[in-house]
């Protein structure tokens, strides 16, 4: 412990650290009360703003990483769009329609009653094509002939699906049924990821011209 009796307080080298410490007390009270009072809100905002913007930084990365997702998963979904749209042919084609669905027919030992072509309507980038089809066939003759429809070289799904009884000996059931078939337009075509950001579904519709049922001889 410091003996504080033993200490000369006329002596210069105390007289020099006790000027010293005054003076160094004097310059933190002047720069306490002139600099830092004064700017202490200044200080604080500068504070929060730096707080503020190591937060946005931190979402900016979480939100990089986002991104990175997502393009990865838009370029996955892209790719399986081309594997589609390849099925799609540029235009409605209704005789390569007639000779796929009588060749599917015979296959499956059904006989072609009627196909009624429908008027095409526009779905987003692409267009339905329906048919109103009538066969006479069997129960497995039916499942033989959905799942040959299945498989052709082109979109179709198969709506509405009516089954009543025949009495005929080879043909058990009447079928009636919607197939649809698909087509796309060349300009609706997207080539390019970042063509989905420009193009737009729909354009001008144009008059369709419904047709008469055609009879398949029997």
């Amino acid at each position: 412990m410091i003996d504080f009796s033993k200490i000369d307080y006329k002596s210069p080298t105390f007289l020099k650290i006790a000027g010293t410490v005054v003076l160094f007390l004097l310059i933190l009270y002047l720069w306490n009360s002139m600099s830092y009072k004064p700017n202490k809100k200044v200080i604080q905002q500068k504070q929060e703003q730096l707080e503020k913007l190591r937060r946005d930084i931190q979402t900016a990365k979480r939100a990089a990483k986002n991104i990175d997702k997502l393009e990865a998963e838009l370029k996955r979904l892209f790719t399986q769009y081309k594997l589609v749209e390849e099925l799609l042919p540029g235009k409605r084609d209704l005789t390569d329609f007639l000779k796929k669905i009588d060749l599917v027919a015979k296959q499956s030992d059904a006989k072609l009653v009627k196909i009624e072509q429908k008027p095409s309507q526009q779905v987003g980038y692409y267009y339905e094509d329906p048919y109103n089809i009538q066969i006479k066939t069997t129960f497995h003759g039916l499942g033989k002939f959905l799942s040959l429809v299945a498989n052709l070289p082109f979109t179709a799904l198969v709506r509405d699906v009516k089954i009543t009884r025949a009495n005929e000996k080879k043909y058990s059931i009447n079928v009636s049924m919607t197939i649809v078939a698909h087509h796309m337009k060349s300009e609706q075509r997207i080539y390019k990821i970042e063509e989905l950001k420009k193009k737009k579904p729909g354009g001008k519709k144009k008059k369709k011209i419904r047709r008469k049922a055609k009879k398949v001889p029997s």
